[in-house]
């Protein structure tokens, strides 16, 4: 065999190539290895990925089926939309109101008297504006803020302004044909009774806080009233409610009435029904969502055979535990065999296909709901509803500290001890090639001395047989 010759070493063995190939010896069957195991769990960490985020969208679209108060929506109907409108939450009863509009709430508004213009002078003192049990008091001085301008702006800049608003109105003036003049208007921010204001005036700078001159001339009694402050109020089936606007929440549990239009003397319906139609597509969703799980867990175990190939979790335990106790859950039966009628999902047309799949009746659905429509809710949203049952098995197993999330740790850990290998075996290598090498530079001298030593005895062999020429 032909001797690898590198220049500068003595015994002409290439040790560069001789150490690195026996080092690769060594590192090869250890390499394979953890390669080999990382890319096993780097599977099983995007197998888990994919099962946890199928289970997790198929949670989160049980959102509003697991309780009855969330599935069972109600829809409110009124006959006369023009009169008064309606909504309701899922708390309602269903059923059938008269409701009559005998008023609608209206805020207070106050006019004064005529001035000149905006910039006339009034008076001075302390002008207090009461408003309901509480007020607030704005100082007038002459020449500073005594205009309409300036008690307008002094009202509505105060910063303890208790709800009430002033403005100034301008207009013909009916004793001065082609003239204007100008009025001040105290306007209540909310309307009903209990909003309504007082105006009353101290230190009048004429001397008198109850005449109609000076700053007393803005007291109620020398004010015109526009509008009062006034309750909406309806009769309801006969009897009378009253609100301070002209939303009337709690007079029917579970329904908001906003009156629209007086009309005292006409009663319109109020009709408080399930809303068959938002249950139907809650109902669908799920299918839906389960199916859209279903895709994915068959595509993570499926087997083909005839391809010799089977999915990253055909086996798993944890995988066909989850799907066995969904299985289990969606075949149970909730409420009574012997009284009720919808007892379980196929019942109500949501039944098992031959991939799996869920698949929906919708006639069988609707026919369910029109007949007992308590008896689906309480099915799928009920105490033992089949939402609440399969909320809690996807729970154990998607909680913090629940499988899933545990054997995502164990890969992890796993992953990190393959990393802490792989340096471990980088620091073994690097051993081994210093042993190697200083293996090889002695058996290099030794190599280099016997050669030395061998041309000696040559040359002396040469020498003496010359000498015999």
């Amino acid at each position: 065999m032909a001797t690898i010759q590198v220049g500068g070493l003595g015994s002409g063995i290439d040790v560069d190539l001789l150490v690195s190939t026996l080092t690769a010896a060594e590192e090869a069957p250890v390499k394979n290895r953890l390669d080999l195991k990382e890319i096993q769990l780097q599977a099983d960490v995007s197998a888990y990925t994919s099962l946890k985020g199928a289970l997790s969208s198929f949670q989160s679209a049980l959102s509003g089926l697991t309780s009855l108060n969330d599935f069972s929506s109600r829809t409110a109907t009124s006959s006369q939309e023009s009169v008064f409108t309606a909504s309701a939450s899922n708390a309602a009863v269903p059923s059938s109101t008269d409701i009559e509009v005998l008023a609608l709430a209206s805020a207070q508004k106050m006019v004064s008297g005529d001035y000149t213009d905006a910039d006339t002078a009034v008076g001075a003192g302390d002008l207090t504006i009461g408003v309901g049990a509480e007020s607030f008091t704005v100082t007038i001085a002459g020449g500073l803020n005594n205009t309409l301008t300036g008690i307008r702006d002094a009202i509505n800049d105060a910063a303890d302004n208790k709800g009430v608003t002033a403005s100034i109105l301008t207009v013909d003036d009916p004793l001065n044909p082609g003239e204007t003049v100008s009025k001040l208007v105290f306007t209540s921010d909310k309307t009903g009774e209990d909003n309504g204001f007082t105006v009353t005036v101290t230190g009048d700078a004429d001397g008198d806080d109850a005449d109609d001159a000076g700053l007393s001339s803005l007291i109620n009694a020398n004010l015109n009233s526009l509008d009062l402050a006034v309750d909406a109020s309806i009769k309801v089936d006969g009897f009378t409610a009253s609100s301070a606007t002209n939303v009337f929440i709690g007079v029917i549990s579970g329904v908001t009435l906003t009156a629209v239009s007086a009309d005292p003397g006409n009663t319109h319906d109020l009709n408080v029904a399930s809303d068959i139609a938002d249950v139907k597509d809650k109902i669908a969703s799920f299918v839906d969502a389960f199916n859209s799980f279903n895709t994915t867990y068959e595509f993570l175990t499926d087997v083909d055979i005839e391809k010799q190939e089977a999915g990253l979790l055909t086996g798993d335990v944890t995988a066909r535990s989850v799907e066995s106790q969904m299985r289990r859950v969606l075949q149970s039966v909730v409420g009574d065999n012997n009284n009720d009628t919808y007892t379980s999902l196929a019942r109500i047309g949501v039944t098992v296909g031959e991939g799996g799949e869920l698949k929906l009746d919708s006639t069988v659905l609707a026919k369910a709901l029109d007949e007992e429509f308590d008896e689906v809710a309480n099915l799928i949203a009920g105490d033992d509803g089949i939402a609440k049952q399969m909320d809690g098995v996807l729970n154990e197993f998607l909680k913090s500290g629940g499988v899933i999330p545990t054997r995502e740790a164990t890969f992890q850990t796993q992953l990190a001890d393959i990393s802490e290998q792989r340096i471990a075996l980088a620091e073994r290598l690097t051993s081994v090639e210093e042993r190697l090498r200083r293996q090889f530079a002695v058996m290099d001298a030794i190599v280099a001395q016997f050669n030395s030593t061998g041309d000696f005895i040559k040359q002396q062999f040469d020498a003496l047989n010359n000498s015999k020429k």
